[in-house]
């Protein structure tokens, strides 16, 4: 395996030593760069030179970083899982631990083709979302992050519920318009957070070629409870609070205000928005 290694500056400097003592273990050819800047451009100069695999090493931020290089190349990416929520990473089974991340991609990896989605010319791998899916990530600090991880967010998830208000939202789903008074809309390509956000929802995978939009019309704060209850103990049950549907190429939202817009995880802006599905543009290389 010739490898090279897109390293994110902000990984800790314990991190980056415990992914290199790897890296030298594992028999692999490899060349490290250590860049967050002008991704597209550091990376396209090099793979004229044969490189067999392109790792992002960092969060998930990173890996939708090099992955927007890489579609449309041939090139496959490997994924090193270096971030807080490595979400990617969970939902394609890369194992979190480095040196066994390191020794997946040394050992035969196998070659896993997945969908991707565009937003305004970047690429994202997991999911978009517009209400207050968006604002917990807005108004979580960095710091928070840091301290507490994942667990930062439950905080400010808790008070934006609280404060949660329907918003007048168009949503054109492969050309087909629909308006609803809604708090959430979260638009999966891959399933990890949706699952979590959407109990007992429909089957969300990263390679069915189909973008999940799942629509929250939530009056008042109590209908969240109220809402994940039926969900868990009447999965197949009708009911008035969500609605799931699935876009074979484009979404578009538009709103009678701005709303904040996320994807991965990172404040993108604020509505209009328009989300175009890659099916299969991508190779990743998984455990064999």
């Amino acid at each position: 395996m010739k490898l090279l290694l897109i390293l994110s500056n902000t990984v800790s400097v314990f991190s980056r030593d415990t992914l290199l003592q790897s890296l030298r273990a594992s028999g692999m050819t490899y060349e490290v760069v250590e860049t967050n800047a002008d991704l597209d451009e550091a990376i396209r100069k090099r793979l004229a030179e044969g490189w067999d695999c392109v790792a992002a090493a960092g969060g998930d931020g990173m890996v939708a970083a090099v992955a927007h290089t890489l579609i449309g190349t041939g090139t496959p990416l490997g994924i090193l899982p270096l971030g807080t929520g490595n979400l990617v990473a969970r939902e394609l089974g890369i194992p979190l631990e480095i040196a066994d991340a390191v020794g997946a991609l040394a050992n035969n990896p196998r070659p896993r083709p997945i969908d991707a989605m565009r937003i305004g010319g970047k690429t994202y791998l997991l999911n978009a979302g517009v209400g207050v899916n968006a604002e917990v990530i807005d108004e979580t600090s960095r710091l928070g992050k840091s301290l507490f991880g994942r667990a930062a967010y439950v905080g400010t998830a808790v008070w934006k519920v609280l404060q949660a208000r329907t918003h007048k939202i168009e949503i054109t789903i492969d050309g087909e318009a629909q308006t609803h008074n809604a708090t959430d809309v979260l638009i999966s390509n891959c399933g990890i957070l949706a699952r979590a956000l959407n109990p007992n929802g429909p089957d969300i995978r990263a390679d069915d070629g189909l973008l999940d939009i799942c629509v929250a019309r939530i009056k008042t704060p109590l209908e969240y409870p109220w809402y994940y209850l039926l969900r868990w103990v009447a999965p197949k049950r009708e009911n008035t609070i969500s609605i799931e549907t699935t876009a074979r190429r484009a979404v578009s939202i538009r709103s009678n205000k701005p709303i904040v817009v996320q994807a991965d995880g990172d404040v993108i802006g604020t509505t209009p928005v328009d989300i175009t599905l890659l099916p299969l543009a991508l190779t990743v290389l998984v455990p064999g």
